[in-house]
């Protein structure tokens, strides 16, 4: 036996541990409420710039998040609150911009 089998055979299979599905929508639901927020710590030039990213962000995270709730209802016994957690973050972070533009419109209307 050369050395080449002979750790072949001993060595151990390792296995890659898979996150809890809807851990993917919640994290882009963090990062689109800290993106909501983001403008208000940057210079003035690049405040912008968050705002762009923020309408992928937040639709990402509730696309992922439908689609593990999907995957999580065929299985017994999984937890679906991160992906709730996604969805909520997600639509709050892209609603929340979309009504205050809607309110600021509204009232410039008014004048």
């Amino acid at each position: 036996m050369s050395c080449v089998e002979h750790t072949t055979e001993s060595s151990t299979r390792l296995t890659a541990r898979r996150p809890p599905p809807g851990t993917t929508s919640r994290a882009l639901g963090r990062t689109a409420v800290g993106l909501l927020f983001l403008p208000l710590f940057l210079p003035s030039s690049m405040r912008l710039l968050p705002m762009y990213l923020l309408g992928p962000v937040g639709v990402g995270a509730v696309v992922s998040g439908l689609v593990a709730l999907r995957r999580i209802r065929d299985r017994d016994g999984a937890d679906p609150s991160r992906a709730r957690t996604g969805i909520a973050l997600g639509t709050a972070a892209v609603m929340l911009p979309l009504a205050v533009l809607l309110w600021v419109m509204w009232e410039l209307s008014q004048v």
